[in-house]
Formats: structure tokens, C-alpha cells, sequence
């Protein structure tokens, strides 16, 4: 009788795919609609989730003298998303990629917790990518690899070879100035991709050169190129060049804007 008592109990308060569920963590709220994960793929991705808040407020708080936003990040996991997205502190991701852990939820989580009031999209989308590859290498979690497939490592690689062609050279106008691509949420292997690879690329050399703690200032901007050229000097132009030429691009690759 006693066991029947637990299983009879187990199946009221366990969820079942199909069904709603909602775990707290200490840093998040993960939301499953619809049944979209099991409840042990639930549990699993809602402790990644809470490490991973942590691991990238270790990384990004000493070098953001004015804090990161804090409060709890709400995760939606749902089937019928077009992409992952954020909206304020709600992040909205995909339950394929979080059941195949191709999901993005570091980069989702740096644009919560560093929100960027300007246009420039490469650098927020850049460094949050660049981020997202920084965290996974070196503290722990995955890189959703949604666009670079090396990470940091390799990301310099797969610029120069988006750049040998037609479609990196198309983005590469965006990359350094506000606003972004036509067609980027429409087209996402042709425009979007090479944007992302060329922007993380670019991001990681500032961060090479200027240092954690002036990048973070950078996406915190509300105007990042002027910023970038009374913190440094150098206009981003001149940034650019420097960038192209470091990983092998700079051969018939023309660096204005657009």
C-alpha cells in the first residue's frame, strides 16, 4: 500500500512531458511551456542555468565599476520560437536546442545582465558572443555554437573565410557602426552568420587590446564609436584595419562604413 501512496503521489506532483513546469534556482526561473522538456532535462538545464548566471558575473562584474543589472532572469523554453531572444529580464529559448545543449543561453544571459542602450548591434551581439565563448572555455557550460562553430579560438579563422567571399564582405559595412544588415532575422545563414562571426571576431580584438574593462564600458555606451575614439585615440576605422590585417583579411576588403 505504501508504495502504491508514493507512485499515486509521484505522478501528481511530477510533471510529465506534456505538461507545464516551473523551477526556481537561486539566480533564475526557468518556465517550460508545453511540456517542451522532460522533467530531468527541466532540472538539469535549470542548474546550468544557475551556474551560469554566476559564472558570467564572475567574469564581467570586476570590469563593470557601475554593476550589472541584478535581479532573477526568467528562461522560457518553448517548441514555437522562430530564434533565441531577449526581452528585459525574460530570455526566450528554443527546446531543441536546449534538449541538443545548442542552446544560447551565456550570450542570452550577458544581454540581460549588460543591457546595450545603443544601436551598434555588432558589438552587443560581438561581445556577448564572445563571451558566451570565454565563459564555456574556461569556467564551464557549453557554447551554443550557433554561428561560430570554434569559439574563441577558431573565430578569427572563420572570419577570414567569410570574408574571402561575397557574404562576409556584404556584412562587413555593418560591423563597427550602429544599426545592422538588411534582412538579418529573415536570412540567417546568409546575412546573420557572417555578421555574428565577423562581430565576435572583431569584439575579441578589442578585448585583446583595450582590455576587459573598456569593452564593458563600450557596450554600456550610448555612443560606443565616439567612445572607443576618445578612450583611445583611434577612430574605429583605424581599429578595423588594424583587426582585418591582424587575422589575414585585409587584401581587397575595404573597411569604410556604409
Amino acid at each position: 500500500m505504501r508504495r502504491l501512496l508514493v507512485a499515486l503521489l509521484a505522478l501528481i506532483v511530477m510533471p510529465r512531458r506534456g505538461e507545464p513546469m516551473q523551477i526556481d534556482t537561486d539566480r533564475a526561473t526557468l518556465d517550460v511551456e508545453d511540456g517542451a522538456l522532460s522533467s530531468s532535462e527541466a532540472e538539469r538545464f535549470a542548474r546550468l542555468l544557475d551556474q551560469g548566471i554566476a559564472d558570467v558575473e564572475s567574469y564581467l562584474g570586476p570590469a563593470a565599476p557601475a554593476g550589472l543589472r541584478e535581479g532573477r532572469i526568467v528562461y522560457r523554453v518553448a517548441n514555437d520560437l522562430p530564434f533565441s531572444m531577449t526581452r528585459g529580464r525574460t530570455v526566450s529559448l528554443l527546446a531543441e536546442r536546449v534538449r541538443t545543449d545548442s542552446a544560447p543561453y551565456l550570450h542570452e544571459t550577458v544581454h540581460v545582465l549588460l543591457p546595450a542602450p545603443n544601436h551598434s548591434l555588432w558589438l552587443s551581439e560581438g561581445f556577448a558572443s564572445f563571451v558566451e565563448s570565454h565563459v564555456s572555455e574556461t569556467f564551464g557550460g557549453y557554447d551554443a555554437h550557433v554561428f561560430s562553430r570554434t569559439g574563441n579560438r577558431g573565430v578569427d579563422g572563420e572570419a577570414a573565410r567569410w570574408l574571402s567571399g561575397d557574404r562576409g564582405r556584404d556584412v562587413l559595412p555593418y560591423v563597427g557602426v550602429p544599426g545592422e544588415p538588411p534582412e538579418m532575422e529573415s536570412e540567417r545563414r546568409r546575412v546573420a552568420a557572417p555578421f555574428y562571426v565577423l562581430s565576435q571576431s572583431f569584439a575579441k580584438f578589442l578585448v585583446e587590446r583595450l582590455g576587459l574593462a573598456q569593452m564593458v564600458a563600450l557596450v554600456s555606451s550610448r555612443d560606443p564609436v565616439g567612445e572607443l575614439a576618445r578612450a583611445s585615440g583611434r577612430p574605429v576605422e583605424a581599429w578595423k584595419a588594424e583587426w582585418l590585417t591582424a587575422i589575414g583579411a585585409s587584401t581587397g576588403v575595404s573597411v569604410g562604413g556604409r
